[in-house]
């Protein structure tokens, strides 16, 4: 959405109009806050590979990685045909054979508490799932998987309707160095803090976009967000 559909100085004439912007705005995020956990996923193969390429040399932990492949290869194969009985079975089978790697540290524990999480997560267990995400970025702060981890975790505690740990989460995963999702995370935390009435983070996490990923989409959204917020006397 673009920056201009909402103006400072607007007459009442405009009010429906900003209601509208703000409508749209909430109704896209709350559209593409599972898609894009998903499209975290991917990264987190990809960050994923990078680390067992570059990083493993110990046999045991290579042993550890291979078992979490053929894990992670039975619970995925032909998912998508899958009766939800079936899916339910392979779920919990997963999850049964996860649980030895679960209290591992580095990249092991890290993958592992990442895919069980996600588990989780197609199950609607948002508790578990937040748990989850948190204990795999634990497992593995200087991961690139932590950022998408404590973002997660936010989409999980705001299933819960947990605003306060979501905003937390968000801004954890928004500056760690190298995430290049930020300005979404960023945007995110600005919207939970609206929701908690605090305006001043609110304002503090839409203007970081605007002054640090001018080019990104979300620019154009906070922007949007700062001058409706302007609009409506929450911000001075």
């Amino acid at each position: 959405m673009a920056a201009n559909v909402l103006t400072l100085g607007s007459g009442n004439s405009d009010k429906a109009e900003k209601k509208g912007a703000q409508e749209k705005v909430e109704s896209f995020m709350m559209r593409n806050r599972v898609p894009l956990l998903a499209c975290i996923g991917i990264l987190a193969v990809a960050a994923i590979t990078l680390c067992v390429v570059f990083g493993v040399s110990e046999s045991v932990r290579g042993k550890n990685l291979a078992a979490l492949d053929s894990i992670e290869y039975a619970f995925a194969k032909g998912g998508s045909e899958l009766s939800d009985s079936d899916a339910a079975a392979r779920q919990t089978a997963a999850l049964e054979s996860l649980a030895a790697y679960l209290s591992k540290g580095g990249i092991v524990g890290a993958r592992a508490n990442m895919l069980a999480a996600d588990i989780y997560f197609q199950k609607k267990d948002w508790n578990a799932a937040k748990d989850g995400y948190l204990k795999a970025a634990a497992a593995g702060e200087k991961l690139y998987t932590a950022a998408i981890c404590h973002y997660n975790a936010g989409v999980c505690a705001e299933e819960l309707g947990d605003n306060q740990s979501a905003a937390s989460c968000y801004e954890t995963a928004a500056g760690k160095e190298g995430f290049n999702l930020a300005p979404h995370a960023l945007f995110n935390l600005g919207r939970v803090s609206e929701s908690l009435s605090d305006f001043a983070k609110a304002k503090e996490s839409y203007q970081k976009i605007i002054d640090t990923y001018s080019g990104d989409e979300f620019a154009k959204l906070a922007h949007s967000r700062l001058i409706a917020l302007t609009a409506a006397g929450k911000l001075e």
